[in-house]
């Protein structure tokens, strides 16, 4: 099976000259190699190749979006804090605490061309996004969440860039997908058993293209299954090594 990714590029306003395909989606930034979600982490990806970058979006107390998978700050940091109990300013005086703003992980993105895979972890944060990515005409991105209140809050709101939902183990995505109404089908399998690239048949493949969605992949570092998934005519694969995907040879097909 094939995919022609030109349609859902030009509506969107994706550069149809960027790398490969399927798309190096760079799990909270190059997290394999540099601490996750951090400017390092981020920039780190670029250099390695990756086409985009996934990262989770969180809201301080005083409504600024800031980049961290948990609110609470003990698992990366070791430190009994909550990033939605405090002002953006106190989270950046914690020291060694390298928590982003959404818009300097914005603005790196746009000074090394890369797009921005956005999670949604926070409610309140897909809107505050988009209004920021709209403001600096940065098309190159993607909202998505767990939560499909989240997404179809994006919907609803006639957002223009691409939405994603994301889905768990066991879950129906093309149910999740119509809820959420979603453009991207985001299947997080990475724990579904010794070969979860056999649960991406050609019949799931096949609904969701009839639907007008593309594919996302769970982040992936087990070689011979990421060899397996790089074969699929998915828009994207995530991963927290992107020099697994991105060292020569290349063998996906070149956009444009």
């Amino acid at each position: 099976m094939t995919r022609d990714f030109s349609a859902f590029f030009e509506r969107y306003g994706w550069p149809r000259a960027k790398g490969w395909l399927p798309f190096c989606i760079a799990h909270r930034g190059a997290s394999g190699h540099e601490r996750e979600n951090t400017l390092a982490a981020f920039r780190r990806a670029a250099e390695l190749g990756a086409e985009m970058w996934e990262l989770d979006a969180q809201l301080t107390g005083d409504g600024v979006v800031v980049v961290s998978h948990d609110d609470h700050l003990e698992r990366v940091y070791g430190i009994d804090r909550r990033i939605s109990e405090m002002t953006a300013a106190e989270l950046a005086d914690l020291d060694d605490v390298d928590v982003p703003r959404f818009s300097e992980v914005a603005a790196l993105a746009r000074e090394t061309g890369t797009g921005l895979y956005v999670e949604l972890k926070a409610p309140g944060t897909g809107i505050r996004c988009w209004r920021h990515l709209a403001e600096m005409n940065q098309r190159f991105a993607c909202l998505g969440s767990f939560d499909t209140a989240q997404v179809r809050e994006l919907r609803d709101a006639a957002c223009d860039f691409p939405l994603s939902v994301l889905i768990r183990v066991g879950d129906d995505p093309h149910a999740f997908g119509d809820a959420a109404g979603a453009d991207i089908l985001h299947l997080c399998w990475e724990r579904a058993g010794e070969r979860p690239q056999d649960l991406v048949t050609e019949a799931l493949m096949a609904r969701a293209f009839q639907a007008g969605r593309e594919i996302v992949l769970w982040h992936e570092e087990r070689r011979t299954i990421l060899d397996d998934l790089m074969k699929l005519p998915v828009l994207g694969i995530c991963t927290d090594l992107p020099d697994m995907m991105r060292s020569p040879p290349i063998k996906e097909k070149a956009l444009g």
